[in-house]
């Protein structure tokens, strides 16, 4: 069986995925309806699977078995603390991950209040709009890790991490101008595994199945395989000693790089 390397995007509640396959010249896309439908597809073959939702969760502010940073009353993961530093302008995009027991309430369709009330109450911090909304692909995705899923396989990756990594200094514009996108291809085409028909062979793939999934997710489930398919010496963890939840799950996010960061030096 040939090895592939996957980059995960959780889009409106689908999970849009790109392979690159040893031995294949294209990559290959696909759609699923839940987490668990892209680990039996890929589960036995991946090298890695880098997903675009948190993974590893803080507890509460009470819970021994927690290592998330405390500043000022408030728990933070250490690994978005120091995306926000990596991204630099576009820091915003590294949403404040939910406690788990917060993302279970959202997941389970609470008001955005309550669910922001809920992770104050565990963590000192409220909850936007769009962290909330991304609870259900964190409940998903922890399920299966304390399930079937493999932690060494399946890790948690942020694309505005990846394509900073990989440009070498801090992207300029957000993703949804078009100055944005035109940035982010250009990072994508001095990827080795990435050939310039790449794009068109997943555009048309996606077209023809009838999937409505947006320019942003397409990009970011692109950089995710990418990273995915980093050699050994190009394949780094922030923090590079990731520290580890509850539920024994690691709180990092993966990048792809010639050089390991020191985000302290930024």
């Amino acid at each position: 069986m040939s090895t592939q390397y996957v980059g995960v995007d959780w889009s409106s509640g689908e999970w849009v995925s790109i392979a690159y396959t040893d031995g294949s010249e294209t990559p290959s896309v696909a759609v699923f309806e839940e987490i668990t439908g892209v680990w039996d597809h890929y589960g036995d073959s991946a090298r890695r699977i880098v997903v675009d939702v948190p993974i590893g969760l803080c507890d509460s502010l009470e819970s021994e078995a927690c290592s998330c940073v405390e500043e000022d009353g408030a728990l933070s993961r250490r690994c978005d603390d120091l995306a926000r530093t990596v991204i630099g302008s576009q820091y915003r995009s590294v949403f404040t991950a939910p406690a788990r027991e917060a993302a279970t309430v959202a997941a389970a369709g609470a008001d955005h209040s309550d669910i922001s009330d809920k992770n104050e109450e565990l963590t000192g911090k409220r909850l936007t709009q769009q962290a909330a909304g991304i609870a259900e692909g964190i409940v998903e995705v922890d399920n299966l890790l304390q399930g079937d899923g493999d932690p060494e396989v399946l890790v948690e990756g942020h694309p505005e991490v990846c394509f900073r990594t990989l440009n070498g200094t801090p992207l300029e514009h957000s993703k949804h101008t078009a100055a944005g996108v035109a940035e982010r291809l250009a990072v994508l085409r001095t990827v080795d595994e990435y050939t310039r028909g790449d794009w068109h062979t997943v555009a048309r793939e996606l077209g023809s199945e009838g999937y409505r999934v947006g320019l942003d997710d397409v990009l970011d489930a692109f950089i995710l395989a990418l990273t995915a398919c980093a050699p050994k010496g190009q394949f780094h963890r922030l923090p590079s000693d990731p520290p580890h939840d509850a539920e024994g799950l690691p709180m990092q996010m993966v990048y792809r790089s010639g050089n390991e960061l020191n985000p302290e030096l930024l």
